[in-house]
């Protein structure tokens, strides 16, 4: 089969541009995937920051809580210490019987929640007097930090020690305690009272942070007073060096991710500094434990989503196919509708669409357009003779000999109808589509002359014609004049060429005038080489 690109380009069809472009159909398809599935992501981060503000919020909240109420527990402590400080100057106090001084040292003091015996101590660390008892107890107290402290600085004011255990009950407590003075200002011993670790215990353990959350007092220079759950080894260490006191640097309340030193599980941490006290409460929970609910809707909706684009992805690849086989069909289908099954050149329909483009080109460019018009002779008695398969097969090699030489693409070779051929040549001068019809009928006899029946039926009659189209001129009149030449040469004895006489190439003012009048053109030698092409009979 012939085609001609230039004709190609010419004659797009819709099937032809769904096979350019229906690859751009699928890309719109999954361009929404992709923006529906980010829509969705981003909805579950914005789930995900929602669910870690709640958790901050809720969190903050319940440090807010605990701080009161410690900050008050340890007021109520503080005042108790100071009025048993103040009565101590009383003057005369110990000219007061012991049930007296009892009773006004300790009785109008307030007390806090879970405080126990508060106790007044000398410069030696001995205890002097109990609040709960008229003979405190026989013991010293001078290694303890609450002592040491105030012995050695005279400003410490309030100081909360670390967590220790009694001596007289063996609870485990936290001592707060005050410094007493001599009149010169010299130590005179302390006054403290402590809380023990119950009260702690009473107040977080009612708070519900999830099987990992925690909640942990701890002072300013990192020791940890109480943690809940209670993990005792861990009371009383210092966590100096970790998180917590790199954000407490910069701000006295505040939140954070950390692993924790303790057990490794990281949380999210709220802390608040309790009033202007050296303590700070710490409120931990579980980043698993906060993100489980949000983890499973995110599971759920990534699932969802994950089938909705598969099930994307596998339409756009169903549509791309179809398009594909659909385009590749409609490409199958203009092929056989401008082919003849049986010869594989252009059919009659394509012929007259190309000729019309290549006239219109040629009368643009002042270029010569070159038409063959062939037939083969005696056809119908070879066809009637030999069968309709024989015929078949002739009017095949005719056309093989017609595409084996007319090789420029450019060129388009036709079956016209019938028996009869024809081939276009664009830009071609009567001379060269002279040699070239020449050709063809000597192509045909070699191809012949292995096939007994077809050897001496091999034989052509072509009528050629080469015009450079003027303004007045149809491309009908090139097909006459190349028709006319054609049974000229059937006139003239068959199996040979004939050429359609031109005037510097267009046609004769007769001619032209008799074409179009539908009268016959004259039909003359445009130069010696082509009439000495048209005289040669070729056996």
């Amino acid at each position: 089969m012939l085609w001609s690109r230039r004709s190609e380009r010419a004659r797009d069809t819709p099937g032809q541009v769904w096979a350019q472009s229906h690859h751009w159909l699928t890309i719109p398809i999954l361009l929404l995937a992709f923006c529906f599935s980010a829509v969705c992501g981003w909805v579950l981060l914005e789930g995900r920051r929602t669910t870690e503000a709640r958790a901050t919020e809720v969190a903050t909240s319940l440090a807010n809580s605990l701080r009161s109420d410690i900050a008050s527990n340890v007021e109520a402590l503080n005042r108790s210490l100071v009025v048993v400080t103040n009565n101590l100057r009383l003057p005369g106090l110990d000219r007061l019987s012991p049930e007296m001084r009892q009773h006004v040292l300790f009785d109008h003091s307030p007390t806090a929640r879970y405080q126990t015996s508060m106790f007044v101590v000398d410069e030696s660390g001995q205890i002097t007097h109990d609040s709960r008892q008229l003979s405190p107890p026989q013991k010293n107290l001078s290694d303890r930090d609450y002592f040491q402290v105030h012995r050695d600085d005279d400003s410490a004011g309030l100081f909360i020690s670390r967590p220790l255990v009694s001596r007289f009950d063996g609870r485990m407590l936290v001592a707060f305690s005050r410094r007493l003075s001599h009149p010169d200002g010299s130590f005179a011993g302390a006054v403290f009272g402590a809380m023990p670790q119950d009260y702690y215990q009473s107040v977080f353990r009612d708070i519900s942070l999830g099987p990992d959350g925690t909640v942990t007092l701890v002072r300013t220079d990192g020791v940890v007073l109480m943690r809940w759950p209670y993990q005792e080894d861990f009371i009383g260490s210092n966590i100096r060096q970790s998180g917590l006191f790199v954000h407490f640097a910069g701000a006295p309340s505040g939140h954070y991710e950390s692993r924790a030193v303790s057990d490794e599980i990281k949380r999210l941490y709220v802390y608040a500094q309790v009033d202007n006290l050296p303590l700070i409460i710490v409120v931990g929970q579980s980043l698993d434990d906060i993100f489980a609910p949000w983890r499973g809707q995110a599971l759920a909706i990534g699932a969802l989503m994950a089938a909705l684009c598969a099930m994307t992805v596998m339409l756009a690849a169903f549509l791309n196919r179809e398009l594909a086989r659909r385009s590749a069909a409609e490409r199958k289908l203009t092929i056989l509708a401008t082919i003849d099954g049986l010869t594989g050149l252009a059919n009659r329909r394509h012929f007259n669409r190309t000729l019309a483009y290549e006239w219109r080109r040629a009368m643009r460019s002042r270029a010569p357009v070159a038409l063959l018009m062939i037939d083969a002779d005696n056809f119908k008695t070879y066809n009637d003779g030999h069968g309709h398969q024989a015929g078949d097969s002739l009017l095949q090699t005719i056309a093989a000999s017609i595409a084996a030489n007319v090789k420029r693409s450019s060129d388009l070779g036709a079956r016209y109808g019938g028996d009869e051929f024809a081939v276009l040549l664009p830009d071609t001068s009567l001379e060269y589509a002279a040699a070239l019809a020449e050709r063809i009928r000597e192509d045909l006899m070699v191809r012949c002359s292995a096939n007994e029946i077809q050897r001496g039926n091999a034989q052509l009659s072509i009528g050629v014609a080469s015009l450079v189209p003027r303004a007045e001129a149809k491309h009908r009149d090139l097909v006459a004049a190349a028709d006319k030449a054609l049974y000229q040469a059937k006139r003239l004895g068959r199996n040979r060429s004939e050429l359609a006489e031109t005037d510097a190439g267009a046609l004769a003012p007769d001619a032209s005038a008799n074409s179009a009048a539908g009268g016959p053109a004259a039909l003359t030698r445009s130069s010696s080489a082509a009439t000495q092409l048209q005289r040669s009979r070729v056996r």
